[in-house]
């Protein structure tokens, strides 16, 4: 964004940066650019006379993230850096910004390498705590919806297919965080005791990851909107799925701009937060418990009918329960499944399709299928049919549940029929699924 004498650029770091970040403000100041306030990830700046300008990022650990604007510590803090010749702009999170011009005297205002470091250390393990929380919680989820299951509606469904994209990205970047900043640990510690200043990622680093980080997150909230306007679940879902992820980020920044307002003390704010993201898990689990509800209301109204090739009827039950049997339809970019039960206590038949072009997604889903209902207790095992060679048949010791594959499907069959023999009902399910 930008106007004649305002100008806001995007630019993320963490506290480690610190001097990225004076590199970046200092090039600003060369082209008329003075820093005004940051929000967030953006810095706004003012269009000002070009000027040698230097600027001092500062991390102040004492500082709390639960402390609102402009607490006691920070102004003690600044009140000092003032008095050694630095002019205070603003301040972000655990980080306090002055500036001095260039021919004016300041004194420095950190001269002991090593309690800088310390400082730095803290607060950066602060942001890397966090990321590592939440990689903890990515990387659980991803090993639910692969491997606890089968998988299979995560494959058939967009939006499972982009969760699981974006998931094991974020857990790649941030392990590359975790890495680069143990790197930095290790390189600073080393020069330290060699009695050497410390070392920092310079500007075109910062820049140049910066530069990937949004560029790959600007293509992720591309593919996610697209997929959430056009997938089969419809637009009521998409947009009640939108509200649900902005809702704790809305509560969050309210809560932020309350806190800062309010001035209430570090206890207060820290209940009134924790308060906040209760609140905020709440309604999410509300909202998606809402939209499962209403996509499975809106998939059983919406299912195309002449993709279940087979029912009850085809082996010669017509009753009141399959009139209106269970129904349910998904198709993604790389997969489709279906799913469909019907019948009576004395026969019945539910089955799962999952279809695929891509023989590495049958292989995955053919192998995970097999571990859910061999943990279950099924005991699957191949056996020997008159069906055709590129057909694999596994059952359970009852014959009443059967995983049957193909080059391009692998279908989950339970069924419980009288007076048919397991030839006949393999020959059915085969013209059907298969032929």
């Amino acid at each position: 964004m930008r106007s004649k004498d305002t100008k806001t650029t995007i630019f993320m770091y963490l506290p480690y940066e610190c001097s990225a970040v004076e590199e970046y403000l200092d090039e600003m100041a060369e082209k008329g650019w003075l820093l005004q306030s940051i929000k967030g990830v953006f810095f706004k700046f003012k269009k000002t006379e070009i000027e040698k300008i230097k600027y001092s990022v500062d991390v102040l650990n004492r500082v709390s993230v639960f402390d609102h604007k402009d607490s006691d510590v920070a102004l003690e803090y600044r009140e000092y850096c003032e008095v050694a010749g630095w002019t205070y702009v603003c301040e972000h999170v655990k980080t306090q910004i002055f500036y001095t011009h260039g021919d004016k005297e300041a004194i420095s205002i950190h001269t002991d390498e090593e309690e800088k470091f310390k400082l730095v250390f803290k607060a950066s393990l602060y942001n890397m705590g966090i990321q590592f929380f939440l990689t903890l919680l990515l990387s659980f989820n991803l090993y639910i919806q692969l491997f606890v299951g089968d998988g299979g509606f995560v494959l058939a469904s967009n939006m499972g297919i982009l969760s699981i994209v974006t998931m094991s990205s974020l857990i790649i970047i941030n392990s590359g965080g975790f890495i680069s900043f143990l790197i930095w640990v290790i390189k600073v510690r080393t020069k330290l005791k060699k009695d050497k200043g410390m070392n920092y990622s310079n500007y075109k680093q910062v820049r140049i990851k910066s530069i990937l980080r949004n560029s790959y997150g600007l293509i992720i909230l591309f593919i996610f909107l697209k997929l959430l306007i056009f997938d089969t679940t419809g637009f009521n879902i998409s947009f009640l799925i939108i509200i649900t992820i902005c809702i704790p980020i809305i509560i969050m920044i309210c809560v932020r701009k309350f806190i800062d307002k309010k001035k209430h003390s570090k206890n207060i704010n820290m209940g009134i937060t924790i308060g906040s993201v209760v609140v905020s898990i709440y309604l999410v689990l509300i909202l998606g418990i809402g939209s499962i509800l209403f996509s499975s209301e809106t998939l059983q109204n919406d299912v195309p009918t002449h993709k279940f090739n087979l029912t009850t009827k085809d082996f010669g039950f017509v009753g009141n329960n399959d009139e209106s049997p269970y129904i349910n339809f998904d198709k993604s970019i790389i997969a489709q499944r279906v799913d469909y039960s019907g019948g009576n206590d004395s026969n019945y038949l539910s089955y799962t399709m999952l279809q695929s072009d891509y023989s590495i997604i049958i292989k995955f889903y053919e192998n995970r299928l097999l571990s859910k209902l061999n943990r279950s207790g099924a005991n699957l095992l191949e056996e020997r049919t008159k069906l055709p060679n590129n057909i694999v048949v596994y059952s359970d010791s009852v014959k009443r549940t059967f995983v049957v594959v193909s080059q391009d499907k692998v279908v989950e069959i339970r069924k419980d029929f009288t007076n048919l023999s397991e030839e006949e009902f393999l020959k059915q399910i085969y013209e059907k699924l298969f032929y």
